[in-house]
């Protein structure tokens, strides 16, 4: 009995021990019941007090806790991952002890918010540069979301001088953030001013919203003034062949003299030394080539910088049947131009001021454009000086049976009947052209013929005999004399029909004009608008009959073709 009382005793003492030990620590608890955490995940702390043994499960295998089991007071630290979701997300830890309530803690993690961040939201950037390599710039993007680019410009700018390159955002962290780099080309500022361009970088998808509108501003320097000399002559060159998008840019980067396409007056050229052209021209760009463009525009207002400019040639665009260019007015400024192609550039009118150049050009080629009738304007009295006019191959598109030809609601090119349109008449009539090239072209209808007397014909007389060399011609005495200083006349590939008039058969310069080739052969298999096959009646079989009529070409023309 008393070992008994002395077993007591001693459990008493050990149970008044622990009590004493754990003393504060009685049923389970924890100091909070909910965490919130952002979405790039971290790790919380929380304090776990209970007499018994507890242990801690997680609901969601993205939330783990340090220690999971423990007795008494215990530190434990919850860590989560970072998400890849937009969306916010829950877990549950449950904490348990035998005997005891258990204890829930809710994990909350907000998602990634739905962005596109800029990194640096202003940029400014030069007005040009020498080198079309270098004009580039690029942003710093961070984003979860598919997004697209769209260019806002100010009311006035016409042109779209920020070029977006394509660009591939791959999101292979769900919502997570990403950083990529958008790369964008521009063009020089021929503007006096700077201009701003706004780059809004938009979701792809309807659905998503952003807090903050991501905008990247440009702000371009304004272009320097194109000063009247020879330093004005080299930026308004680069600022026109910029805008014209050369395929095959120009090295510009040395000095303009040994530029590959264009030439300068030199003092000892003929019209300096002369007095034709001012001294002041020395250095000056004379002429300028320029080739395979792409552009929906009319050449660049710059050309009217390049004061002593005698010769353009802009030859070449990209899609030209596509296009319908009209001309504008700043050539028509170049008070020394005599020497103009604007050739397969998707021209369909000139500018009412172009007769400015009237006195003025001597050569003009138009051709491969996209014009439906050859320009009223282009007249003899208008342009007194000129002896070379090109219209060749004017054509958006190809038919060889006119009687489809309203089926291309913008036109199939130069097109008309020589029975109602005057055109090919009046410049027939021109008697001071050397050169008229009108081949591939939908014009139909007869070789108009001639009076003497009608429209101010004349005849050929003895003085022209004289003037070729006595007999030679003679027989041409009393004709009409039509283009008697024509070098050069094609009119193969059209949709002519009926007879040869006699001015083209018995002309002076006919075997010059190759006419089996650019004359007689007409649109193979070519249907006019009345169904009828297209060819001339009279059409030679040789030059037989044009030796009879020319007894001195025979030896001169034979001997040419024997050599050949």
């Amino acid at each position: 009995m008393k070992k008994l009382t002395i077993l007591f005793a001693i459990v008493a003492m050990l149970f008044t021990s622990c009590r004493e030990e754990g003393d504060g620590v009685g049923a389970l608890s924890v100091d909070t019941n909910d965490i919130t955490i952002g979405a790039e995940g971290g790790t919380e702390y929380l304090q776990v007090s209970s007499a018994s043994e507890w242990v801690a499960v997680a609901s969601e295998p993205w939330v783990s806790i340090s220690p999971a089991n423990g007795v008494g007071v215990t530190k434990c630290s919850i860590v989560v991952d970072s998400t890849l979701v937009n969306d916010m997300r829950s877990a549950n830890i449950r904490f348990s002890a035998f005997g005891e309530t258990p204890q829930m803690v809710t994990v909350t993690q907000t998602g990634f918010a739905k962005q596109i961040v800029v990194e640096k939201p202003e940029l400014t950037i030069a007005s040009s540069t020498n080198s079309l390599a270098d004009r580039y710039f690029e942003a710093t993007v961070t984003t979860n979301i598919p997004f697209k680019v769209s260019v806002e410009y100010d009311e006035e700018e016409t042109v779209e001088w920020i070029t977006p390159a394509k660009f591939d955002v791959e999101l292979d962290r769900g919502s997570r953030p990403r950083t990529t780099t958008l790369r964008f080309d521009w063009r020089i500022n021929t503007r006096f001013e700077q201009r701003v361009a706004y780059i809004n970088l938009l979701p792809a998808n309807e659905g998503d919203v952003l807090d903050i509108p991501a905008v990247l501003t440009v702000t371009q320097e304004a272009a320097p003034t194109i000063t009247d000399d020879r330093a004005g002559d080299s930026l308004a060159l680069i600022t026109i062949i910029d805008r014209l998008q050369l395929l095959s840019p120009w090295e510009v980067s040395e000095n303009m003299q040994y530029w590959n396409n264009i030439t300068l007056w030199e003092a000892t050229d003929e019209e300096i030394i002369s007095g034709e052209v001012p001294q002041e021209a020395v250095g000056r760009v004379r002429e300028a080539n320029i080739m395979m463009c792409y552009t929906k525009e009319s050449i660049p207002q710059e050309i009217r910088y390049l004061k002593y400019l005698e010769t353009l040639n802009i030859y070449s665009n990209v899609n030209t049947m596509l296009l319908s260019i009209e001309l504008g007015s700043e050539v028509c400024e170049l008070d020394y131009l005599k020497h103009l192609q604007i050739g397969a550039f998707g021209l369909v009118s000139l500018p009412d001021d172009f007769v400015k150049l009237g006195d003025k050009l001597e050569t003009l080629d138009l051709s491969s454009n996209n014009f439906d009738e050859i320009p009223a304007m282009l007249t003899k009295e208008n342009f007194p000086k000129l002896k070379k006019l090109d219209f060749v191959d004017c054509r958006r598109w190809s038919m060889s049976d006119l009687r489809n030809k309203d089926s291309h609601e913008d036109g199939i090119g130069i097109h008309f009947n020589t029975g109602e349109n005057d055109a090919l008449r009046r410049l027939l009539l021109w008697d001071t052209l050397e050169e008229l090239r009108l081949s591939n072209n939908y014009i139909e209808g007869n070789i108009p013929d001639f009076k003497v007397g009608d429209d101010g014909v004349e005849v050929w007389t003895e003085a022209d005999v004289a003037a070729w060399g006595g007999d030679t011609i003679k027989n041409l005495v009393g004709m009409p004399k039509i283009m008697p200083n024509m070098k050069r006349l094609t009119l193969n590939l059209c949709f002519f029909t009926g007879n040869l008039p006699d001015w083209v058969l018995y002309h002076p310069y006919l075997l010059d004009w190759f006419p089996e080739s650019l004359i007689y052969m007409q649109k193979e298999n070519g249907i006019d608008s009345n169904g009828k096959l297209v060819k001339f009646n009279n059409e030679p079989t040789d030059y037989e009959y044009y030796y009879d009529f020319f007894p001195g070409y025979r030896k001169k023309y034979e001997i040419i073709e024997e050599r050949e």
